[in-house]
């Protein structure tokens, strides 16, 4: 059965789906804010595998005051991601002023990676995600900063619902993918079409 608070992960990307997790952004009577609590955080994180139980456990014992203040990072951040990568999906010129603050994030995040050997590999890893109620944004942050340098960035896309917008990665082999989701605005584009060639 599938959980009614789960995030609806279509972008393809981390850092796109944490941008999307305002819905209806562009839809003033229908705008619902998915990050509306800490615990809200931590379920994004644990369902995007940031973060375990066990860690997610620890980091919901954090004051109220840290994970209020770690709760207004995420969504300014979010702000900042989401137009950012709008801009990208319209080439449009990405906001000076917008990445001056997201360089501020990535500085931050970088100072809690570290290379790590696991199973005779040497890899990144986070060494303290449970030091306090910010840390799983380092992650995110990152993933942002990795797809803004990534040849994959000529593939971020916008929604074509106009009250949606909803970003994500168009991986598909023509690159021709218009919706976020097929079932939900793919069907409301089509609908609207039929409706419109039929009144």
């Amino acid at each position: 059965m599938a959980d009614a608070h789960a995030f609806k992960l279509i972008a393809g990307n981390l850092a796109l789906d944490f941008a999307n997790t305002l819905d209806n952004r562009f839809d003033a009577a229908r705008t619902e804010e998915l990050l509306a609590t800490y615990d809200d955080f931590l379920r994004f994180c644990r369902q995007t595998h940031v973060i375990n139980a066990t860690e997610a456990a620890a980091l919901a014992a954090s004051s109220e005051r840290e994970k209020q203040n770690a709760l207004r990072s995420a969504r300014e951040l979010r702000e900042l991601m989401e137009r950012v990568f709008s801009a990208v999906a319209r080439r449009a010129r990405i906001d000076q002023d917008d990445l001056a603050p997201l360089n501020t994030y990535i500085q931050k995040a970088l100072e809690h990676r570290r290379l790590s050997e696991e199973r005779g590999k040497i890899r990144w890893s986070w060494h303290d995600l449970t030091s306090n109620a910010v840390a799983p944004l380092w992650p995110i942050t990152l993933a942002a900063a990795d797809l803004l340098t990534s040849d994959d960035l000529r593939y971020v896309r916008e929604c074509g619902i106009d009250t949606c917008r909803w970003l994500f990665l168009d991986l598909r082999k023509n690159h021709s993918r218009r919706w976020c989701d097929m079932k939900v605005c793919g069907n409301r584009a089509k609908a609207r079409r039929y409706y419109q060639a039929h009144s």
